[in-house]
């Protein structure tokens, strides 16, 4: 491995307990799962990691997919740390990349965990779809009108996600293009290990919707529904929730 692209790691917990490896969400960094890590510091060794690309860790020369990600996070983990069989903890983008590791790399995770995950489709309808087509056709025709960085900008903030616009701050246009369009539906059926997917019921970004395609879709997976907690604060209000549903599994092994 190069070590340039060497992942910013932090480390909480007993070194002599299971391993855990928290993955963050897109334009996220690994202090999002810090309390989660702490709640768990009796019964787990936790790993929590800045993607390259975010936080502390250098962005990728390419424009990377997730299992580019996925591939790359395995020989850290198994060079740096010697680590090979760990649970895998991954909010929104984290989710997409544990679910790669876990369908291409079988044995590695030993229970995943997916938070707010992203990774397959939302179901819209056909009005839906023509609206979304008829936008984006009116956001690439102003765009080649605009005449100024400032005209771009405005009209990215006018068409374009929060985290589409963040894309572009951050140098990472091209990777998040590549991966916010990746649908995994067709691998899930490849993911052996124990699942456990926590949503929230005002998560809008991903909604519960997404959780119950991916838990349909995985042979033992269950779904966990957080009414009052969206995107965000499931990680922090929810973050008992987590640590529980990770020490559970953990008395079981």
């Amino acid at each position: 491995m190069s070590t340039a692209l060497k992942p910013n790691l932090v480390q909480i917990g007993d070194s002599t307990k299971p391993a855990i490896v928290f993955g963050h969400g897109w334009g996220r960094t690994y202090n999002d799962f810090i309390p989660v890590a702490e709640a768990l510091a009796p019964v787990a060794r936790s790993y929590l990691l800045d993607f390259p690309g975010f936080g502390d860790s250098p962005r990728p020369d390419e424009a990377w997919g997730t299992e580019d990600y996925a591939k790359h996070m395995i020989a850290f983990l198994r060079d740096e740390y010697g680590l090979n069989e760990y649970t895998w903890v991954g909010h929104s983008f984290g989710g997409r990349v544990g679910m790669r590791i876990a369908a291409k790399h079988p044995g590695l995770i030993n229970h995943l965990v997916l938070v707010a995950s992203a990774g397959v489709p939302r179901t819209r309808s056909s009005w839906q779809k023509l609206r979304g087509k008829r936008k984006g056709w009116e956001f690439k025709f102003k765009k080649s009108m605009a005449k100024t960085p400032e005209a771009l900008d405005a009209l990215e903030k006018q068409y374009g996600s929060l985290d589409y616009v963040h894309s572009r701050e951050i140098g990472m246009r091209d990777i998040f293009v590549r991966t916010v369009n990746e649908d995994q539906t067709s691998s899930l059926g490849q993911i052996a290990c124990p699942t456990t997917a926590i949503y929230g019921g005002q998560d809008f970004e991903t909604p519960v919707e997404v959780g119950q395609k991916i838990v349909a879709g995985i042979p033992d997976a269950s779904l966990i529904v957080c009414p009052h907690y969206d995107h965000i604060s499931i990680l922090d209000r929810g973050r008992h929730q987590i640590a529980l549903s990770i020490k559970e599994k953990l008395r079981s092994a």
